[in-house]
Order: C-alpha cells, then sequence, then structure tokens
C-alpha cells in the first residue's frame, strides 16, 4: 500500500488542506480502555497468579479462636504462574520525495502518513482485543439474556436485571460487584437505551422523559449501577484494496462483558485487579510507536508504525458474559 491519486483525481491549488474522510475514526477506538497497557520488561515471561484454587484465598478457617499461650492458627500462601509472548506487529508506508516536495503545498505529509500508518496497528489491536473479550473461551458459556434484545421486544428486554444478574455470578466466583464496567457494541447500546425497562431505570435517576434517548454512556452506566458502560463503536474495511468500502463492526451485537477492568501501567497493578490487559515490551517502546527512514533506491521516506503486545487474560473469574440474543 502507498498513496497516490484515486482514479486520477485533480488536485486543486485553491484547497488549503488535504481531506481524509476517517480522521475522527481514532478517537472511538476503547481496545486500550478494554485491556489497559501494562508495560513489562521481556519479550516473553512469566507472572505469578494467586489463584482461589491454589492460593486459599477464600477457603474458611473455621477454627481460629486461640487459647492463652498457644499457637495462632495458621495456613499456606502460594501461587502459580501463567506465561505471555508478546508478538510484533507493525506497518509502512513509503513516501516519494517528489511526492514529499509537491504534496507539501497542501498538508504536512509526514504528520498525515504517519496517522495513516498507525491506523493499520491499532485496528488491529482492537480487533484482537474485541474478539478476546466476547470470548465464551476466555470467559466461560455467555448466559442468556431473560429475554431477547429484539425491536419486537423493546417493551420488555431488561438489561439492567440482566447486568444485576452477571454481577451476582462476579460475586458468586468471589470477585467483586463494585466499580464494574460494561462493554457492548454501539447497536446493542442504541437498543438498550431505547428499551421501556431501562428507560424506567434512566427515570428513576432523574432523566427527564424527553431526553431519555439522547442519554450518553455515563447517564446509563449510572441507571445500572456500574463504573462506566463502554461502547465500541468502530467499522472496518472489509473489503479488498481498490474496492469499494465494505463496512464490518469491531465489536458483535452477540454479547455484552460484565467485568472488573485494571488500570495501565506497571505489572504490579494486574496484582490490584483487571481481567486483561495489553502487555506492552517496554524495551520496544510505547504502545504505538512511530518511526521514519530513508529508503534511497526508490528516493521515498518510509513512516512505520508498530509495536510489541500481548493481549491477556489474566483473570477470567473478573469477567462475564451475557449472550443478548440481538436479532
Amino acid at each position: 500500500m502507498s498513496i497516490y491519486a484515486q482514479g486520477g483525481a485533480k488536485l486543486r491549488a485553491d484547497l488549503s488542506s488535504a481531506v481524509v474522510q476517517t480522521t475522527e475514526w481514532e478517537k472511538s477506538l476503547i481496545g486500550l480502555r478494554v485491556a489497559p497497557a501494562v508495560n513489562v520488561d521481556a519479550k516473553d515471561g512469566q507472572y505469578p497468579v494467586f489463584d482461589k484454587d491454589a492460593s486459599n484465598l477464600l477457603k474458611r478457617k473455621s477454627n481460629i479462636a486461640r487459647a492463652n499461650s498457644s499457637n495462632y492458627a495458621r495456613g499456606s500462601l502460594a501461587w502459580v504462574s501463567d506465561t505471555y509472548s508478546t508478538q510484533e506487529y507493525g506497518f509502512e508506508l513509503p513516501i516519494d520525495l517528489n511526492t514529499v516536495k509537491d504534496m507539501g503545498r497542501f498538508y504536512d505529509i509526514e504528520t498525515l502518513t504517519a496517522m495513516l500508518a498507525k491506523r493499520v496497528p491499532l485496528l488491529e489491536h482492537e480487533i484482537r482485543v474485541a474478539a478476546m473479550t466476547f470470548n465464551e473461551t476466555n470467559y466461560g458459556t455467555a448466559t442468556a439474556s431473560g429475554t431477547a434484545y429484539t425491536l419486537a421486544n423493546i417493551a420488555s428486554f431488561d438489561v439492567g436485571l440482566d447486568v444485576d444478574l452477571a454481577k451476582g455470578r462476579l460475586l458468586a466466583s468471589g470477585e467483586t460487584d463494585s466499580d464494574l464496567s460494561v462493554v457492548m457494541s454501539r447497536d446493542v447500546f442504541f437498543r438498550a437505551r431505547a428499551s421501556t425497562k431501562l428507560q424506567n431505570r434512566l427515570r428513576g435517576i432523574g432523566v427527564a422523559s424527553d431526553t431519555i434517548l439522547n442519554v450518553d454512556e455515563q447517564a446509563v452506566a449510572e441507571a445500572l449501577g456500574v463504573k462506566e458502560v463502554i461502547v465500541g463503536k468502530n467499522s472496518y474495511d472489509a473489503s479488498l484494496e481498490g474496492v469499494s468500502y465494505s463496512s464490518t463492526a469491531i465489536w458483535n451485537n452477540t454479547y455484552l462483558w460484565v467485568g472488573k477492568l485494571g488500570n495501565g501501567g506497571s505489572p504490579e497493578l494486574m496484582l490490584s485487579g483487571g481481567a486483561q490487559y495489553t502487555l506492552n515490551w517496554a524495551q520496544y517502546g510505547s504502545p504505538i510507536n512511530v518511526y521514519t527512514y530513508d529508503e534511497p533506491q526508490t528516493n521515498s521516506e518510509v513512516v512505520r508504525a508498530s509495536h510489541h503486545v500481548a493481549e491477556k487474560v489474566v483473570n477470567a473469574n473478573q469477567g462475564t458474559l451475557v449472550s443478548t440474543q440481538y436479532s
């Protein structure tokens, strides 16, 4: 892939800047919110897991009463290890130096090229995170919603009750029902927001009836009693290069995910909770990097965007899936 004028289009000198039809696309990416980046020192390695079974985290000790001069009851603290292996992903766009000189009249071509090059690994990361999150292999068999999220059931399906039941499943697995996140697709969000039962919950938190259809994610989160609702909105072009745009949603309508998300930063933060992360090899760079180099044989400057990461579920007990039965 390289930058070129498509279809013999004529550039006009009276235009002051280039028009890129999808410049706002990156703002709706949620991959690094749903799988926060944690910097790891080793490209491949191990990390400790305090497992409920191996570590006896929630075992009852029925007799911890102590008599004078006797020993206290004791236990043991143990952990198991899990592994990760990061992978390098990258994409390049060459710019002919003649193009740089010519097109520089209209826009900063290096900046534009960097944006377009970065988009490729960011898109692929988003797709991988979506596949990891909405995955019954990772989070167990999804629990079907009480009523299918269909237009015919708009007055009867109850996303609030489905989320409440999901909270109960998290509690039963020894996790928390506080500071939870709910992840869903744009279509599921819009349908849930318009449903009668969620509208009634929104009225209950003081949202006027005439504005309910326009409420944002935070208002819905308040109505559901969770920290946040994260909506996957982005689509991508599934057609081959040079073929007309074919829209494909990254986040499907099949599931909504309820669980605990952690914070990015150092590996120690994984011990503070969070179902899944993007493990970023810190020696390579940041979660997304841009490089440039000269390619004299083609009289080009090449812009590269890349990262060295692994998407990893580190505590499957902190997430659960609801099958929306959307249609």
